[in-house]
């Protein structure tokens, strides 16, 4: 096992800072940290700009994170292991990893004590950044190189990952039907990706015909779409037409004001379905008989687990689900971390369903 010392190290590395949701950021020299017991450095490569990023770190925050600033931006990444502590045992210096963004309590529930990247620590949008052992996961780099994988292409795993642990929570399997809303943003456009790798027929719906069809087209006769009305009734009677819904799954998002779309799943699940919310959507009348007298069963689901990721790598690492502009995921643009607010503006117009856009702080 190789070890490392922060003598191998530069003293300061280069981060984008944000000081307040008001003001631009900046990019700051920090002192370097030291590889502490249970814990690793990372050398981010490519970390995702989510489009909606603008709005947590900018124009004052409309989404309402609680960010705690000044903070360093960025929740995941795909990088090389650059330091590890006597205690790492599978870890070494050089390995690629992905840096995970939710930081749980060691021996806790799922759901206990959750501290985010970049919203309550120091993020990824950085030449380094120290995170426990456990949220740095090992990629079988020569899997990627049998595959013609590249490490660019991998950046599109922190979508991806998010549908895959709402999927496993909800036990989706071959041959099902899984309905996605909406599925034209980032991580429903992903989950698209997902459940057809997972061996599932998707209706996806949304409002941007253009990236519908685009879903459409990844798998034309497994792939059904539909554009919301906004209205529960006709989009139950358009749902109707495409046979019964084993899986809903949302990820709706905090400034969405009509929610008819996630009244219009539930009615149109089979009985004894399921529904997956993996959104953050405002309070919602549910039709409460529904879903007693059809036996529908609702899952909350946050994030994902170490397992579930573990396995969603596998997936790529097979070839299993497919990467690439090829498979329909394109990279719209990279940018150095001294390109902080242009690349936000970037995103927020730029990235979306099929769509990355990223800082390269050490890009290969």
């Amino acid at each position: 096992m190789s070890t490392s010392t922060t003598s191998q190290l530069p003293s300061t590395y280069k981060a984008l800072v944000f000081k307040s949701a008001s003001a631009p950021p900046t990019v700051e020299s920090l002192p370097t940290p030291t590889p502490e017991p249970g814990s690793v450095i990372i050398k981010p490569l490519y970390s995702w700009i989510f489009n909606y990023a603008v709005d947590i770190y900018a124009n004052g925050n409309p989404r309402s994170y609680p960010v705690t600033f000044p903070i360093v931006g960025g929740g995941n990444a795909i990088g090389r292991v650059a330091a590890v502590p006597p205690d790492a045992k599978s870890l070494k210096v050089g390995d690629l990893v992905t840096v995970e963004p939710a930081v749980r309590e060691r021996g806790g529930p799922r759901q206990s004590n959750v501290f985010s990247l970049g919203l309550s620590m120091n993020g990824t949008w950085a030449e380094l950044i120290r995170v426990p052992l456990e949220n740095a996961l090992p990629i079988d780099e020569a899997a990627l190189r049998k595959r013609n994988i590249s490490i660019k292409d991998l950046a599109f795993y922190p979508q991806l990952v998010v549908a895959y642990g709402g999927f496993r929570d909800v036990g989706l399997i071959a041959g099902e039907t899984v309905l996605i809303t909406p599925a034209t943003g980032n991580f429903g456009g992903a989950a698209v990706h997902v459940a057809l790798a997972m061996g599932a027929r998707v209706i996806a719906m949304g409002r941007n015909e253009k990236i519908l069809a685009e879903l459409k087209a990844l798998a034309p006769e497994r792939v059904e779409t539909l554009a919301l009305s906004g209205s529960v009734d006709t989009d139950v009677a358009a749902l109707a037409k495409y046979g019964p819904i084993d899986v809903f799954q949302d990820f709706t998002p905090p400034m969405a004001t009509n929610l008819s779309h996630i009244q219009a799943g539930i009615l149109s699940v089979r009985v004894g379905g399921r529904i997956n919310f993996m959104g953050n959507a405002n309070d919602l009348e549910v039709p409460y008989r529904a879903i007693v007298y059809r036996g529908l069963k609702i899952y909350g689901t946050l994030m994902y687990t170490r397992e579930q990721a573990l396995d969603l790598l596998k997936l790529i690492e097979t070839g299993t689900l497919k990467l690439g502009p090829a498979a329909g995921l394109t990279t719209k643009g990279v940018f150095k971390l001294e390109d902080g607010s242009a690349a936000l503006e970037f995103a927020a117009k730029e990235a979306g369903a099929g769509r990355a856009v990223h800082f390269a702080p050490n890009e290969e």
